[in-house]
């Protein structure tokens, strides 16, 4: 496990990076071995039952290498930079032809 923190003001606006919205925030890596098949799959479950709970406590979490299903899920992690996003598509990749299988524009 990596815990550190970090200084908002460390990170331009004009990157599609997404950060909480303080001015101080904590990043948390885990890293886990997995060995099988059921064992990665225990481990991403115990991940999204951290994220759930950091939703329902109202803390503001983000995922690094997010894989959304939806849409929604997507403008969600996103947030107030989602416009941004969705220009840079519009600008950059028109025909929506760059990874299409995250479904974030499809």
């Amino acid at each position: 496990m990596i815990w550190c923190h970090s200084i908002i003001i460390r990170w331009a606006d004009r990157m599609s990076a997404v950060t909480p919205n303080e001015d101080v925030f904590y990043a948390l890596g885990l890293f886990r071995g997995c060995f099988d098949k059921r064992e990665l799959e225990a481990s991403e479950a115990q991940n999204w039952q951290i994220l759930q709970f950091c939703k329902d406590a109202h803390i503001d979490a983000k995922v690094y290498l997010a894989s959304y299903k939806t849409q929604l899920e997507w403008m969600e992690h996103y947030g107030s930079k989602w416009e941004l996003i969705k220009e840079r598509k519009d600008e950059f990749d028109p025909k929506r032809l760059l990874s299409p299988g995250h479904k974030i524009f499809n």
